[in-house]
């Protein structure tokens, strides 16, 4: 992504730590934390930059903050709050007569079991502003919805916490889900890269792979559709943005829509798919330039998240065997790292594999090749 957007722009990097991999894109760079509004407010007056951009989820409104505070143009701070708190989103929605959805907001026990009640089970709990479905979960019963409401209200990741108190209750929403990606620029949305997901561990939410583009469905049209209607609701503008959807029995329903880049790689997958250069264009925004939103290729590109089998003590990951159509395998974490999956952790990755392909099938055979492919070593764990 960075790369992508050093393609397009100037790079003046403010980070809390020092440069590593990010050098040869910068062309600037201070050290300061970005979490600190009054010190990146007065970095920005001082670099006098034509645009700010962020890719971390705990950063959007923040920077929305320090963006408006500075003069520099910028996602409205209010609709970026909208899409923060799942709940104003799930509000400015509804009365946008958008993606209708029965929630409420609990701060206790007893008030989700009241909240369930009236919504009606199964309903899913979930921090109303984490990402990556940290804390996200389906309940069938009141049982299940009391055992689990301290997942979701105390769910974090290194220790980042949701910014906004309480857990949402939502109604259920069957069916499969998908992620567009969209730039839109002078009110305009544009959808760029639509994803198919592959979900895992029920009842929790982890994403376990993507595939770009995805499988024709009778209402992904229509999605697509809600998904650009639903921007213009919550007043977007400006932005590259990364939205999920279901196709339910009821129609298309928004899952949520993040004010950032899509993570999961999902725009390197449209990129290797389609051309399309879902980064670059999100710098093109940030400066003030009408995004170049070009395609050249027609093919298929798929992420496969790898996760162990059982929590365990990681020792060694590898991919044995050629694959062809590979276009990347990483794996991130050291020797010794603790891996829990949910709900004693969340986002227990270990690796993650890119491969592409000319047809979908031969894309998803590839991914599980790979899949087969993978050896992992360690010590199991003992349950907490």
């Amino acid at each position: 992504a960075l790369a992508a957007m050093a393609a397009r722009a100037e790079i003046i990097l403010a980070a809390n730590s020092e440069l590593s991999w990010q050098q040869p894109y910068v062309s600037e760079f201070h050290r300061v934390d970005p979490a600190d509004a009054a010190a990146l407010e007065e970095l920005v007056r001082k670099v006098a930059p034509d645009g700010l951009l962020t890719y971390d989820e705990t950063l959007v409104e923040p920077v929305a903050l320090v963006a408006a505070a500075a003069g520099v143009p910028y996602t409205d701070v209010e609709a970026v709050r909208r899409c923060k708190d799942k709940s104003a989103m799930r509000a400015a929605l509804a009365e946008g007569g958008l993606s209708p959805v029965r929630f409420a907001v609990a701060r206790t026990p007893e008030e989700a079991v009241r909240a369930a009640g009236e919504i009606g089970y199964p309903v899913v709990l979930k921090p109303r502003a984490l990402g990556g479905s940290i804390g996200v979960l389906r309940v069938a019963d009141e049982k299940e919805l009391l055992e689990s409401f301290e997942v979701a209200s105390e769910a974090n990741v290194d220790g980042l916490t949701s910014a906004h108190p309480g857990v949402l209750i939502e109604e259920y929403l069957d069916g499969p889900e998908f992620s567009v990606d969209c730039a839109t620029w002078q009110g305009v949305t544009t959808p760029l890269v639509v994803a198919e997901k592959a979900l895992a561990f029920p009842p929790y939410f982890e994403e376990f792979g993507h595939i770009v583009p995805a499988a024709p469905q009778p209402d992904l049209d229509a999605a697509v559709e809600l998904v650009v209607q639903a921007h213009r609701v919550v007043g977007l503008d400006r932005l590259v943005s990364h939205s999920e959807v279901k196709l339910t029995s009821r129609g298309p329903r928004i899952v949520e829509i993040n004010v950032r880049l899509g993570g999961d790689l999902i725009p390197y997958l449209g990129h290797l798919a389609t051309g399309v250069d879902v980064a670059g264009a999100a710098a093109d925004i940030a400066v003030g330039q009408e995004p170049d939103l070009g395609t050249d290729r027609e093919r298929f590109a798929a992420v496969a998240m790898i996760y162990p089998e059982y929590d365990i003590r990681l020792e060694e990951v590898r991919l044995n065997g050629d694959h062809p159509g590979l276009e990347q395998f990483t794996t991130f974490l050291p020797a010794g790292t603790e891996v829990r999956l949910p709900p004693e952790g969340f986002l227990s990755r270990i690796a993650f594999a890119v491969v592409t392909a000319d047809t979908r099938e031969g894309c998803q055979a590839r991914v599980e090749a790979v899949r087969a492919g993978v050896e992992i070593s360690g010590t199991p764990l003992a349950a907490r």
